[in-house]
């Protein structure tokens, strides 16, 4: 009976380790990577990133070409040149430079000009929104990564506690107080939670994968251990301020009104050809006029063109029209991309409130968890319960202090699906 005493005070001593801890306290499993130093070397090294930066730098390379049709034209022509009419034939070879300046276009180079600075702005935003985003991808990894890290010590914790708790079956079956069902009772529970460990493991693999794609790692095999803890979640932003940052910071809606802008400047565009062209031409050198190079100095000319459409087959006109109605198409999208955002926004406002009073029930919950745990785990040293009732406390706890865990990553995650509508927001 001595043994039988010690055994259970064993028991008892490792059930209040197990059950005095904190969802969120330290356990083997934790690594020395935390949050800050990941987004730093995924913002150096992520291919996305990388490929968005090159877009950005290849817009504004496009954006500044577009000031050369501001500019005029320089060039060099010239060339041997035969000719016979009649009986008479002339020989000689030009060389000249040349000079072409558009003055007058009815506004088309200003308003190609201006659609490139659009895209160079959009495409500024866009570069902001990836760096951001990859930010807020290591952070959706990340909790899950505590998560599964956390679960792992929980699981493991659980298995040692089952073994000192078959031990003690194995014992009293020997004293021929139990049957060899209650025996059983815990060895099918070690066996399923061995199971649960594997795939917990399975899952922290594929994790740490598709973190090191994120870091822009070559080498993904080997699992990740993080550094941090599923703390308490912290307050919600305000509803009012964020939906003000919404209009203003949505990448969706930049994107539409971004669009109707272009879809105005190519009508524009179009439109100008109604108007007049003014061009400028001058040559300087050994010209040649009306099939011969004269001799003698160089030559000069220079040759102002006025240029007034008259009628296009009515392409112009057309292609107006067309334009036309793409922008009212580009309007109706924009304000979709308004209602939608404000819908997704208002959504997950609502799944982070039911998010934190689930937490706030089951905080309250965990701790009856535990006394029911301790005050089962007594009543079966002395004999009361039996082991079906032992096991099923056990994973009344376990999944009690799971599930906490589970609210707090959701919580987390969600929280970072909120920032993915305003796209340039940093991980909170």
């Amino acid at each position: 009976m001595r043994l039988k005493l010690v055994d259970s005070h064993l028991i008892l001593a490792l059930c209040a380790l197990f059950t005095s801890q904190y969802v969120f306290a330290d356990h083997p499993g934790e690594g020395s990577l935390s949050l800050a130093p990941l987004i730093a070397e995924a913002e150096s090294q992520n291919l996305e990133l990388q490929q968005a930066e090159a877009s950005l730098r290849s817009t504004r390379s496009r954006a500044r070409a577009a000031l050369g049709r501001y500019l005029p034209s320089l060039s060099l022509e010239g060339g041997p040149l035969l000719t016979r009419f009649a009986n008479e034939a002339t020989s000689g070879t030009a060389y000249y430079g040349k000079i072409d300046w558009n003055l007058y276009r009815g506004g088309a180079d200003r308003y190609s000009f201006d659609s490139f600075k659009i895209r160079e702005s959009l495409e500024e935003r866009k570069y902001a929104s990836v760096k951001a985003k990859v930010g807020r991808d290591v952070g959706r990894i990340y909790y899950e990564l505590l998560f599964l890290l956390e679960s792992k010590a929980l699981k493991e914790k659980a298995i040692e506690l089952n073994q000192e708790q078959l031990a003690l079956a194995k014992r009293k079956k020997t004293s021929g107080f139990i049957s060899g069902a209650d025996v059983i009772e815990f060895e099918l529970r070690e066996t399923t939670l061995n199971s649960d460990l594997q795939m917990l493991n399975q899952q922290l693999i594929e994790q740490s994968r598709q973190l090191s794609v994120v870091l822009g790692r070559k080498d993904s095999n080997s699992v990740i251990t993080v550094k941090g803890h599923l703390k308490k979640v912290r307050p919600v932003i305000a509803k009012e301020n964020f939906m003000r940052q919404l209009d203003e910071r949505s990448l969706e809606i930049a994107t539409a009104k971004s669009e109707i802008e272009l879809t105005k400047n190519e009508r524009a565009s179009i439109q100008s050809r109604y108007l007049p062209s003014l061009d400028l031409e001058a040559r300087y050198g050994k010209i040649a006029v009306d099939e011969r190079v004269l001799p003698g100095t160089n030559n000069y000319a220079v040759f102002l063109k006025l240029s007034v459409p008259i009628f296009s087959g009515l392409e112009t006109l057309n292609e107006s029209r067309a334009i036309s109605s793409s922008l009212a198409a580009r309007n109706a999208a924009a304000a979709q991309a308004v209602l939608a955002a404000r819908a997704n926004a208002e959504n997950l406002f609502s799944l982070l409130k039911t998010i934190s009073d689930r937490i706030s029930l089951e905080e309250k919950t965990l701790p009856k968890s535990e006394v029911y745990y301790r005050t089962t785990l007594d009543e079966y040293r002395r004999g009361v319960k039996n082991s079906p009732d032992m096991v099923g406390a056990s994973e009344r706890l376990l999944d009690a202090r799971i599930r906490n865990l589970e609210f707090r990553r959701d919580f987390f995650l969600a929280e970072l699906k909120l920032y993915d509508l305003i796209s340039d927001a940093p991980i909170p």
